[in-house]
């Protein structure tokens, strides 16, 4: 019987060993997440890294990561051939990156176990580019740009790793992953809107907000209303609100005698902390927020300076101090001092001890009646200690702040029972404004919307991230520049502006129909209009201005119901193509068309000086290019020309095709006139019969 040996390439087998040695290193020597975390478990805890390391989201809820049933794959388990490297990659190359990080991690090497599976490979030793090109194919599960491309970038970071390290046998570390995500998100059309409509907030509810504020009696609802009215003043990320100190106020001095309304913010992301002013609309609106929540959460930062000072002992209010001095406490008192109210509060109590599993005793209290359940007082006090928040007493470890002094701390169970528990405390969380809010109405949370009595169908409801993509749009539509944009959004990069810019086409061309004839915002044909027009300006600016799309550089108002493009999509030779100072990416993308345009002068001069044929006309095109780009560039980095001025552009060197074709006619009736025989007239018939 003849047997069949299966040869491996060297270059593989070294290429696994290498693969198995940096997992078994990972394994057993790495201590990232702890020295004693399970590897080979599929769910990792790492709640207790995160909170050391100041995540804040770590304080919200515990953070965990998955390597079978990988978050958002729709129930679909990662595939074991991937799996022990997927651990070893998240352990070795991201314990000090951002839990988000990780779990984009997780999914990408899911995506790429599909495309392994596809292309029949038996271990991660043999991908090569095509199988991160499937991998990108697989994505294609419902998820949006940005979630998409978060996922291929961390594919291209795989690649690059394992190239680096020579895990695989072939090339990897030239793929690329084509990002997804456009600047514009196309302005128009169905998916334009709708992703709108996703992203912020209906005007429904923000007006129903704007009620429920004044009309929240309830401590959690004012809480959810007080948050969401600073969130609706400036457009900061939940957790930076969260870590607001309770002393947050700054009074800054304006021109003359104005004072601002200013506020301290912890930054994330990469951007340091910082005063941001609050606009005067809303200053009045922001201060009686943080009364009310400052009134609501004095009695929680008293609890955490008392915890800070006797750290084995309870707290209890004056009126309870007796028990201190009792060996047993009751079901009764614990009810009433852990927030456990209601009819059934012994219940609730009887439920929480045998959570806590403290032992019970019976005692007699008064003879011939009923032993009582009691617990003892040392037991229950040893118990309720140990349910302060984790690296008590810091609030915030990247700042510093302690619970003693931050804004947003409550008496725990607050938001469970809505009264609160007199010696315990716990931050705010952000499940607590968020369902009160509306994000969890699926379930059936109650809505402060609901409990004010302005939604009784529950139809209304807001996330927390829409008030910032609010915010943007609202500072995009009155054209305040990328870089205050960014600044007042707490952005280390201007580019992530685009993610949240949704002013619509429909707006930019009311923008510029508004500054037709303007000469202080208008740059160019459009600032002037002629005199003695039988039609109104705003209908001259709407024939001028019939419509407009996005184009790279700017927005093209031809009107394509009349005639289709001429130019070849040559934009920037084009009059009706308009160009507006500061809109993102705009003006880096002029920049480079300059740049382009002077190395095919350079190119075409190079070829004129050698005689080649021809290439004194195409200098002399190159030439009017770069002199186009070069005027146009200096509008728009001109520092006296404020954001959002609208620049028109003149007539150019190059004709569009029928003014090349009115330009050839003219051109070929010269020649037959200086053809004709001297003295020969042209008639209106000759003309017709030579056309």
């Amino acid at each position: 019987m003849t047997t069949v040996t299966r040869l491996k390439p060297r270059a593989l087998r070294d290429a696994q060993a290498k693969l198995d040695a940096f997992i078994a290193n990972a394994r057993n020597e790495l201590t990232a997440f702890g020295k004693d975390l399970e590897f080979d478990s599929d769910c990792w805890d790492v709640t207790e890294h995160y909170l050391a390391q100041g995540d804040r989201r770590a304080k919200q809820a515990r953070v965990r990561f998955f390597f079978i049933k990988v978050p958002g794959a729709g129930g679909q388990t990662l595939s074991p051939k991937v799996r022990a490297l997927a651990k070893a990659y998240v352990r070795s190359e991201l314990a000090q990156r951002s839990a988000s990080a990780a779990l984009r991690a997780v999914q990408a090497f899911h995506v790429l176990g599909i495309a392994m599976r596809k292309q029949r490979l038996a271990s991660a030793a043999e991908i090569d580019r095509t199988t991160f090109d499937a991998a990108v194919t697989a994505m294609d599960d419902g998820r949006g740009d940005a979630s998409l491309d978060g996922i291929g970038f961390r594919l291209g970071q795989i690649a690059r790793f394992l190239e680096d390290r020579m895990l695989c046998a072939h090339t990897t570390g030239t793929w690329r992953y084509a990002m997804r995500r456009g600047s514009t998100y196309g302005r128009i059309g169905e998916a334009f809107e709708a992703r709108k409509r996703r992203l912020m907030p209906a005007p429904a509810a923000l007006d129903a907000l704007a009620r429920a504020f004044h009309l929240a009696s309830d401590p959690r609802d004012v809480l959810i209303t007080s948050v969401a009215a600073i969130l609706c003043a400036a457009p900061e990320r939940f957790n930076e609100v969260l870590a607001l100190p309770a002393d947050c106020e700054v009074d800054v001095p304006g021109d003359g005698e104005v004072r601002h309304l200013g506020l301290r913010w912890a930054g994330s992301k990469g951007y340091d902390g910082h005063v941001k002013l609050i606009l005067p609309g809303m200053a009045d609106v922001v201060r009686e927020a943080l009364r009310r929540i400052r009134g609501l959460t004095e009695h929680a930062r008293h609890l955490a300076r008392w915890y800070e000072a006797n750290p084995t002992r309870i707290y209890l209010p004056p009126e309870w101090e007796h028990l201190r001095t009792q060996e047993f406490i009751d079901f009764e008192d614990i009810a009433d001092l852990l927030g456990l109210g209601g009819v059934s509060k012994r219940n609730h109590a009887r439920t929480w001890v045998q959570s806590a599993g403290l032992p019970v005793t019976m005692v007699v209290r008064v003879a011939g009646h009923i032993p009582a359940m009691v617990v003892r007082f040392a037991d229950f006090e040893r118990h309720v200690v140990h349910q302060l928040p984790p690296h008590f007493p810091y609030a915030d470890a990247r700042t510093g702040l302690k619970y003693g002094e931050a804004l947003l701390v409550i008496p725990a169970r607050l938001f469970r029972t809505g009264v609160g528990s007199s010696c315990m405390l716990e931050p705010l969380k952000y499940h607590h404004v968020g369902n009160g809010l509306g994000q969890n109405a699926k379930a059936g949370s109650v809505t402060v919307f609901q409990r004010v009595g302005l939604d009784p169908n529950r139809t209304l409801s807001i996330k927390s991230h829409q008030f910032r993509h609010w915010l943007n749009t609202l500072a995009q539509g009155a054209n305040l520049s990328q870089v205050d944009i960014a600044k007042w959004s707490g952005r280390r990069d201007i580019r992530q502006n685009a993610a949240y810019d949704h002013v619509s086409s429909q707006e930019i061309v009311a923008h510029i129909r508004s500054v037709v004839g303007d000469h202080a915002k208008v740059i160019g044909p459009l600032a002037e209009i002629p005199k003695h027009l039988p039609v109104s300006r705003d209908e001259y600016a709407a024939m001028a201005v019939p419509t407009a799309h996005t184009t790279l550089y700017g927005f093209c108002i031809h009107d394509f119901a009349s005639a289709p493009c001429e130019m070849f999509r040559n934009c920037l030779d084009c009059r009706e193509h308009v160009c507006i100072k500061g809109i993102d990416g705009k003006t880096e993308r002029v920049a480079a068309a300059l740049e382009q345009a002077s190395a095919q002068l350079r190119t075409a001069q190079a070829a004129a000086a050698e005689g080649v044929y021809g290439a004194a006309d195409w200098v002399a095109t190159h030439l009017a290019t770069v002199e186009r780009l070069d005027q146009l560039l200096t509008i728009l980095r001109d520092p006296a020309i404020e954001d959002g001025a609208v620049i028109q552009l003149s007539t150019g060197g190059a004709d569009s095709l029928s003014e090349s074709a009115a330009r050839d006619r003219l051109a070929g009736v010269d020649a037959l006139r200086l053809a004709a025989p001297t003295g020969a007239t042209s008639t209106p018939s000759s003309r017709k019969s030579h056309s």
